[in-house]
């Protein structure tokens, strides 16, 4: 015999939010092995670069730095104007949401 009682709304709604978190977080996985792996085309194999990020971690945030400064220098006002056009984008979308939306109904 089966003792086990039926579930209730609040128990299925608490197993579709585990269920959502587990899949955010596995997309955050894949992008920190997505930066892992652009590191990994863009330094060559002969180079182990964690291990030199593991053994020199302020040095590493150093030329960092340094490179985003040059590539800043150089591309800043591209890289602005991308930003931006991202940012508008995103924020023309939500609108176009919300005054699609019955708040603005009459």
């Amino acid at each position: 015999m089966d003792d086990e009682k039926p579930r209730t709304e609040d128990e299925h709604e608490q197993e579709e939010l585990y269920e959502l978190q587990e899949e955010e977080e596995t997309s955050q996985r894949r992008q920190r092995l997505n930066a892992d792996f652009l590191l990994d085309k863009v330094i060559p194999d002969e180079i182990d670069w964690r291990d030199l990020v593991r053994r020199h971690p302020m040095l590493s945030v150093g030329v960092a730095a340094g490179l985003g400064f040059l590539i800043g220098r150089s591309k800043g006002a591209t890289i602005v104007a991308g930003a931006s056009a991202a940012v508008s984008a995103a924020v023309m979308r939500q609108l176009s949401d919300v005054l699609d939306g019955e708040v603005f109904e009459f």
